[in-house]
């Protein structure tokens, strides 16, 4: 579900009054962790009508609450907090895990392919199918 409107923002300077970069994990009060994907502006030119959006492990992507106003203290002041590095460091290494997973098995396929042609064999249209949605 994207965010209806006006585009989300993810340059530094944008985000940078909310205490937050992009791709941060946070917490939010509740204790539920979302990634932050940017800010989003009822108008460009009124900074203080920035939200900060995140998306959430299922998918979901929303905006946090709080509306930052002239000379808040950041999304900390409110009880959001960055999660830990190792969290960050985590979340990454399950991403590259992936990855290697996805594309061992593009590599198993594409090998599949390979020796059932040069063997003179017909390509199951499956594994045809299979190679191109990797």
């Amino acid at each position: 579900m994207a965010p209806k409107g006006g585009a989300l923002l993810t340059d530094d300077k944008d985000l940078a009054p909310f205490g937050v970069k992009l791709n941060d994990m946070v917490r939010t009060p509740l204790g539920v962790t979302g990634t932050i994907i940017g800010v989003k502006y009822e108008s460009v030119s009124d900074k203080s009508s920035g939200r900060v959006w995140v998306a959430y492990s299922n998918g979901t992507e929303a905006p946090l609450e709080p509306r930052l106003g002239p000379g808040d203290a950041g999304l900390a002041a409110l009880g959001y907090a960055r999660v830990q590095e190792a969290d960050h460091i985590r979340r990454n290494l399950a991403a590259v895990r992936e990855t290697l997973k996805r594309e061992e098995k593009e590599r198993e396929i594409a090998m599949k392919i390979l020796e059932l042609r040069e063997k003179g064999q017909p390509v199951p249209e499956d594994l045809i199918a299979a190679h191109g949605r990797q």
